[in-house]
């Protein structure tokens, strides 16, 4: 049986890892609704939803991208458990 430590780090990256993708994938629909089907819609209240659009995508890739990279740690703690150096 393995160190439940080093387990609970790798089942915390891959959960990280996972919510990291859902996060990266949520604007995506409704940024390609609005740039795609309701393109000919025009005026300040649809540059304002696409600009708002846009910064929502930014901020998902900002946080998916965060959320990775604590998965990172936890797999190199994970790894550092595993072979602890001398």
């Amino acid at each position: 049986m393995g160190n439940p430590e080093v387990q609970e780090l790798t089942e915390r990256a891959s959960k990280l890892r996972s919510l990291a993708e859902h996060i990266a994938t949520l604007a995506d629909a409704p940024n390609t609704f609005a740039t795609t089907t309701m393109k000919n819609w025009s005026g300040p209240h649809a540059d304002r939803v696409r600009g708002e659009l846009k910064g929502w995508r930014t901020k998902c890739g900002e946080v998916a991208a965060t959320l990775r990279e604590e998965a990172s740690a936890c797999d190199k703690s994970a790894k550092e458990l595993k072979n602890p150096t001398p």
